[in-house]
């Protein structure tokens, strides 16, 4: 892949499922759904900054979005996307027979086991990630480490063992039931997670020799969150040079400073002609891939090569 601009873009906050670790408040994912732009607006948009986008979907649920596989369908005739979601959604079906998994990067299939079995939805789980490995796409089944899930993985991870998919451990991270994580782990429990990550590894070789480069959301690497996550202030940021993160209704923003740098349906969009040093922090993933990963010297200077996975060792 060549791409000029990663977006995080959260087309919406509404979801379908209510997830008792879930950052987003219960009522904006209750909230009413809007549409700002029409497929067309919105690949209009992207096209008209006359730059290469990885457009990095998530939400919110997006699947629920109204013409969710017409949207990815208009933005990968050029760009390239990922994708954020829970399967949960009938169009899931439809993307996976229309859109070309060699402009997808990777799909984070996000199994959220307890909220599935209370809709008694796994089985549809199963069924639909399947479907999209079956059509090549890259696929990421995550489980969010909660205490719960840490005794559960093991039988769990058996069991979809079982249907050829692979669990991939996702840290948890901010408060969950009155204590904050990753700081709230034991030494048992942070061994156990390194464990299912090392094995995670080497099950999805295959898969990340074929993506490339690691994922932006690098959950392969998460052991790296286990004991607190970094600091970034101060820092060289590609954040709205070649990094930004995009609103519902298009406006597009230098990550969490809040600082407005145009509007993608309004076609006003004019990014930074160069890196500048973090004062604000957003996503741990997104941070550690442009800061830590690459800065080095004067803003002028190239970035250097991003990480990539070979086989199941993370090589720089």
């Amino acid at each position: 892949m060549k791409y000029d601009v990663e977006a995080d873009f959260n087309l919406l906050k509404t979801c379908n499922f209510r997830c008792s670790y879930c950052f987003i408040p219960l009522k904006e994912l209750g909230s009413k759904l809007t549409r700002h732009g029409s497929s067309e607006q919105w690949e209009e948009g992207f096209n008209a900054t006359g730059k290469t986008w990885m457009i990095h979907v998530t939400g919110g649920e997006p699947f629920i979005y109204p013409g969710f596989v017409d949207l990815c369908d208009r933005l990968a005739r050029r760009h390239y996307l990922s994708i954020n979601s829970n399967l949960a959604h009938r169009s899931v079906a439809e993307f996976t027979d229309k859109i070309d998994p060699g402009r997808v990067h990777y799909i984070n299939a996000s199994l959220h086991f307890e909220e599935r079995q209370k809709r008694a939805m796994v089985d549809e789980f199963i069924d639909r990630a399947k479907a999209l490995l079956r059509a090549q796409f890259n696929v990421l089944v995550s489980v969010v480490m909660s205490a719960e899930m840490i005794d559960a993985f093991p039988s769990l991870a058996q069991q979809f063992g079982a249907h050829g998919l692979c669990l991939l451990p996702k840290v948890l991270r901010g408060h969950y039931r009155g204590k904050h994580y990753p700081e709230a782990y034991s030494l048992d429990q942070k061994a156990r997670i390194r464990g299912h990550l090392l094995e995670a590894r080497q099950k999805y070789a295959e898969i990340l020799a074929r993506m490339g480069e690691a994922p932006t959301i690098d959950m392969f690497a998460d052991d790296r969150f286990l004991d607190g996550v970094g600091r970034y202030r101060g820092k060289w940021c590609g954040s709205g040079h070649n990094f930004v993160n995009i609103s519902p209704n298009g406006d597009v923003l230098r990550c969490g400073s809040g600082e407005r740098l145009g509007n993608i349906l309004q076609r006003t969009v004019r990014l930074l002609t160069a890196p500048r040093r973090c004062d604000t922090e957003y996503c741990p993933y997104f941070c550690e891939k442009y800061t830590s990963a690459a800065f080095v010297g004067k803003v002028e200077e190239r970035w250097a090569p991003l990480p990539i996975y070979v086989g199941a060792a993370l090589r720089p």
